[in-house]
């Protein structure tokens, strides 16, 4: 190819070099597009042999810009590991996942960077790049002042020294004070409410301005605003890396894992998860819903009334229910223009259940003469707690899958079956809401 008539801006970003089919076969990023594309064509380069191969197949360049060097770094990070490119062969190890964790059963909360969930403490992530990661916590520290001592001591860290800990760690600031104001809006920060805690500041700025028409004078008042603004500022800077704590990435990351894990024949774009709710029998539920891309698409979402008697237990009421919804497909297809557009079929379908509600599905799913691959995930009796292993059921396998609690194949699952499990739940107490109403009335 003539890489003269390439044209690349001087911006941070990221590139990708596809072949002649136009499949990308190598994904980097660049504090400089311009410079970095180039260098690969100079002479000085001094490139390996994997890259010499690399560089004969090149047919195409394709750039996206970005806002930062360090989004740059996430996006590469996020794109590889969504399109596995050929020569990007030492990022594809999921070992150099890392999360974002905060320790709440230390004394004192604080925020570190590790590769391992354990059972205590929340979890944000994972993230493949442990710069960027860091970068980020650095601007988040400026704006939360959190401490990384974990226990109170005699007197206040290095870190308090230099106004990136608030001191609680020396008895400074008070420790339930410290969990309010700096550890829970970092969770919510992490935890995607971005948007609220950006509000929250504008409107304390906007209170406090308006109390200064009438205070001009009042040093308390502008030294507060000031430093809110310069909050807000650190704030918007971190959400000028985007990917950092973005999750729309790592959900399109984890269904590539799951396709991996579970051995499909593509990316499942639509998946389905079922569970069934009810006491003893009474006021029997389904629900069925649908996640798209590895997100929540709540416009598929299906609930059943179900009409079988207790007697049939809860697999007889998920036979009911899965029959209902597999009469509007056929061969991977629909019955209908009117019902392709409410119900399509899955790329996978996942039960709550174990291997008894698994063969149920299999064999309705084989009468109906449909290739949908399925699975059930269950923690077995008396495992219902949440550090209990989720054990995964294949069609034809005799023993379990236990994933690791950081798998990102593992959360997606866990995550569709949790959201079946929450839907199905609030249906049946719907029911019962209206049941009692409709007795006490009587």
């Amino acid at each position: 190819m003539d890489i003269k008539k390439i044209k690349v801006s001087q911006s941070p970003g990221v590139y990708y070099f596809l072949n002649k089919q136009g499949k990308i076969i190598y994904i980097g990023k660049a504090a400089n597009l311009k410079s970095r594309v180039f260098s690969y064509w100079r002479k000085s380069a001094g490139l390996s042999g994997a890259k010499q191969e690399m560089m004969r197949q090149i047919a195409d360049i394709k750039c996206v810009e970005t806002d930062s060097e360090i989004e740059a770094l996430l996006l590469e990070s996020n794109l590889i590991k969504k399109h596995q490119p050929k020569y990007n062969i030492d990022l594809r190890d999921d070992k150099r996942f890392v999360y974002i964790k905060i320790s709440t059963e230390d004394e004192i909360p604080g925020v570190f960077i590790t590769r391992k969930i354990e059972k205590q403490g929340k979890y944000f992530g994972p993230f493949i790049s442990v710069f960027a990661v860091k970068d980020a916590l650095k601007a988040i520290r400026k704006i939360w002042p959190y401490c990384t001592e974990r226990k109170i001591k005699n007197k206040p860290c290095f870190y308090a020294q230099i106004g990136r800990c608030v001191g609680v760690c020396g008895g400074n600031f008070d420790l339930n004070e410290y969990k309010e104001k700096i550890i829970k809006p970092i969770v919510m920060f992490l935890g995607g409410k971005k948007n609220v805690i950006i509000k929250n500041y504008e409107l304390r700025i906007n209170n406090l301005e308006k109390k200064l028409i009438n205070n001009k004078n009042d040093e308390k008042i502008l030294e507060e605003i000031t430093r809110l603004k310069r909050k807000l500022l650190n704030l918007k800077y971190i959400l000028a890396c985007a990917n950092v704590i973005g999750i729309s990435e790592k959900y399109a990351a984890d269904v590539f894992e799951l396709a991996k894990v579970l051995g499909l024949p593509k990316v499942p774009e639509r998946i389905e998860g079922y569970d069934i709710s009810n006491i003893f029998g009474r006021e029997a539920v389904g629900s069925m819903v649908v996640f798209s891309n590895g997100e929540p698409d709540k416009r598929g979402y299906r609930k059943f009334k179900i009409k079988v008697g207790s007697e049939m237990g809860d697999t007889g009421m998920l036979k009911e229910v899965l029959e209902r919804r597999l009469k509007y497909a056929v061969n991977n297809g629909l019955r209908s223009e009117a019902s392709a557009k409410e119900w399509p079929s899955p790329d996978l379908i996942i039960i709550d259940g174990g291997k008894g509600q698994l063969n149920l599905a299999v064999r309705l799913l084989k009468k109906e003469k449909l290739g949908i691959p399925v699975i059930a995930v269950s923690k077995g009796k008396g495992l219902r707690g949440a550090n209990a292993l989720d054990k995964i059921f294949f069609p034809g396998e005799k023993k379990p899958l236990e994933l690791p609690l950081a798998s990102p194949a593992l959360h997606i699952i866990k995550r569709v079956r949790d959201e079946a499990h929450r839907f199905a739940i609030k249906y049946h107490r719907e029911l019962r809401r209206k049941s009692f109403v409709k007795s006490a009335r009587n």
